[in-house]
Order: C-alpha cells, then sequence, then structure tokens
C-alpha cells in the first residue's frame, strides 16, 4: 500500500488542509458580505406607534374607532342596571293583599299554619319580565319594566297602587334575582368564562374582565372587543372586532388614556386570546419558537434563546407583529437602552418575530476569531500560546 505523506507538525493531509483552509476563507468572506448586507437592511424605525407606546398592539385605525365609540356611549351613559326582558325581579309591597294565600305570609312561612300573633300582610313574589318588557302584578296587572331601573320601578308600581285606590301610601321594594339581559360575554383566556351583568353605570372593558376573575396565567395581550349593534343597525347586526391591549388596559385604564378602556353595553363580547409563541431569530444561541409566558418582553425573549452572539446588533433588535388580517408593523428596540435603564422593555405577543441583525463591526472580528479557532483544529497540534 503507498504511503500516505503527512506534513509535519499539521496531523492532516495536504490536500484535506488546503480544502479547510479554503473553506474557512470563504466562510470569513460570506460573513463580511452578510455583515454589510445586514448592516444595510436595518431597519431604523422612528417616531410613536399607534397607542403611543412602543409595540402596542392597538393599531391608529382601533384607537380612531375606540375614541368614537367611547364618545358615542359617553352621551347615552345609563345612570344604572337597566331592567329587560327575561330578567327575574322580587317584587314587594307590606300590606298588599291578594286572593292568593300563597303569595301572603301572616308571621310564617306559607302553609305553615296560622300564626300566635298575626303579622302585617306582605306581598312578595318572583316575577320574570316578559319578552315584551312586561311584569304582572296580581292587583294591577301588566306594568311596563322594561328600560327602567329598580327605582324607577318601585315609583311607577307605587304610583299605580295609589292611582288605583289600593294603598294610600305604598312602600315598594324590587331587586334583581337574576341578570339576564343587560349582560356582557367574556370569554377567552379568563378565571371563569360567562355573561356578566352590567351592574354599575359606566363599568368599562376592565370593569368586566376583573369581573371574570381576570387574565389567566396563559393569558396574551390581545383582546378583541366585539361592539354590540348600535340602536337602530341591523337587525343581529354585529360590528367588526376591535383589537386592544391587556397590557394597556389594565395597566392605565382611567389614569391614562380613556379611550383604551371603552364603556361597554349590553351585548358586547370580550374576548381574550391564549398567549401564544414567539419566533426568536438572528445572532442568538438557540434560535426557535418559544411560548409567551405572562409578563414575557423581548429581552426575555432574547435570553430565552440562549441569549445573543458576539456580532449581534442589540441597539437594533427588529420586532416584527401582525395586527390585523394583512396588516402588520415593524419596529426595533434597543437592548442595551433597556439594560441600561434607559428605554422600556417592550412586551412580547403572540405571533411575533424577534430578529437580531448582525453589526458589521463585531462580524469582523467574529469571522477572523472562528478562522483562527478552525486553523487549530485543522493543525491539531499548532501551539498558539
Amino acid at each position: 500500500m503507498p504511503e500516505r505523506v503527512m506534513e509535519k507538525g499539521t496531523g492532516a493531509p495536504p490536500a484535506l488542509r488546503s480544502r479547510k483552509l479554503a473553506r474557512v476563507a470563504l466562510a470569513l468572506a460570506l460573513a463580511l458580505g452578510a455583515g454589510c448586507a445586514a448592516t444595510a437592511a436595518r431597519p431604523r424605525v422612528g417616531g410613536a406607534v399607534p397607542g403611543d407606546a412602543a409595540g402596542s398592539l392597538t393599531t391608529a385605525e382601533d384607537h380612531a374607532r375606540l375614541t368614537a365609540l367611547s364618545a358615542a356611549r359617553a352621551e347615552g351613559a345609563p345612570a344604572g342596571y337597566r331592567i329587560g326582558p327575561d330578567d327575574l325581579l322580587i317584587v314587594r309591597v307590606p300590606d298588599l293583599l291578594v286572593a292568593d294565600p300563597v303569595r301572603v305570609a301572616r308571621g310564617g312561612a306559607p302553609g305553615a299554619g296560622p300564626a300566635a300573633v298575626a303579622g302585617t300582610p306582605a306581598f312578595e313574589e318572583g316575577l320574570r319580565v316578559g319578552p315584551g318588557g312586561e311584569i304582572r302584578l296580581p292587583v294591577l296587572g301588566p306594568i311596563a319594566a322594561a328600560g327602567l331601573t329598580t327605582a324607577e320601578l318601585e315609583s311607577a308600581l307605587a304610583e299605580r297602587l295609589v292611582a288605583e285606590g289600593i294603598l294610600r301610601a305604598p312602600q315598594v321594594s324590587v331587586r334583581i334575582a337574576e341578570y339576564r339581559s343587560a349582560v356582557v360575554a367574556v370569554v377567552g383566556s379568563v378565571e371563569r368564562s360567562g355573561l356578566y351583568p352590567i351592574t354599575q353605570p359606566g363599568a368599562t372593558v376592565a370593569d368586566l374582565v376583573w369581573a371574570a376573575g381576570g387574565p389567566t396565567k396563559d393569558a396574551g395581550r390581545v383582546v378583541d372587543l366585539v361592539p354590540a349593534a348600535a340602536p337602530g343597525g341591523a337587525a343581529g347586526g354585529r360590528q367588526r372586532p376591535i383589537r386592544l391591549d391587556l397590557a394597556l388596559l389594565l395597566q392605565d385604564a382611567g389614569t391614562r388614556d380613556r379611550d383604551l378602556n371603552p364603556p361597554v353595553r349590553p351585548g358586547d363580547v370580550i374576548r381574550i386570546g391564549a398567549a401564544g409563541s414567539v419566533l426568536v431569530a438572528g445572532w442568538v444561541e438557540k434560535p426557535g419558537s418559544y411560548p409567551v409566558t405572562n409578563g414575557l418582553t423581548v429581552s426575555g425573549a432574547v435570553a430565552a434563546a440562549g441569549g445573543h452572539l458576539f456580532p449581534a446588533d442589540r441597539g437594533a433588535v427588529r420586532v416584527r407583529r401582525v395586527l390585523a388580517p394583512g396588516q402588520e408593523e415593524l419596529f426595533t428596540v434597543d437592548l442595551d437602552a433597556i439594560a441600561a435603564g434607559a428605554a422600556p422593555d417592550v412586551p412580547i405577543s403572540d405571533g411575533d418575530i424577534v430578529s437580531l441583525p448582525a453589526d458589521t463591526v463585531r462580524l469582523v472580528p467574529y469571522g477572523l476569531y472562528n478562522v483562527v479557532r478552525e486553523m487549530v483544529h485543522v493543525g491539531g497540534s499548532v501551539l498558539l500560546f
């Protein structure tokens, strides 16, 4: 067999060593070219982004819709819960006698027999509001209840009792046992999904989210508000969802921008999406997809990917975010400024793509370092120190 000629001190055939060095030189040239291209393509996005906060999920269009919605609803803000069809009311009228003895309590429970001392008769009954918005009392007949507060219905019942000559000074009380009409649906990543009544004037989206127990640990930042059809609109019509930012909604509601936390109306649907995942690419240790946890930020996503490599340009981290079908936003984040406390970190949302480009100044020494390391690997026994 022919002998293989080995170059002294290299531990590798000359042809193999030449091929490896050629590959190293080619890699260095490609690295330099990539660095120049990365620098040329580096986005520099200036100015405020929609929502007046870096990385806000509320687009300029959605913000304009929220402003108009808040203004329209502020003009006709209800003074309290308005009774509607299918609500269950408990009506109590002391001193009112009716023919049915089951509805009258005389010092004891109905059917329990005569009491030792007869008490004052009191009418008390649960009345369901009908589809036409009326309730029926045995002595008064149908009474319009829909659209009234409990206080207004109490006054209306008292006036009818006096007008009919049944009682001179009736003391009527009405309370709502079941809210069925003026409700808002809160669904998705909340602790208790379901229908929630609007029980106070000026209730907002944030109020209803907290009424549902608040967001779960797996909740994302996207909140879709589907407004109920406006009065006079098409029957059964529903408007296009408006995207809100959960982080701004719960943090700044009532203190920063009222339009980010609009009032709710019966029939609204509030939907909180799941956290999802974020894709981290570019000059990081472990590029890939990572789950979005509660409170995850851009710097946290980079850390989850193993941190940045030496050539990464930490001052121009690119974030690509889908705001709506066919609409996306590209902005940059300065991780150095965030680390120094000079800029706030940006929360991550489901579907974000975080990319760390290369800095040419750092890429050249990084490429040389890899060339030298490859040469040491090829040379085998060559000592550099």
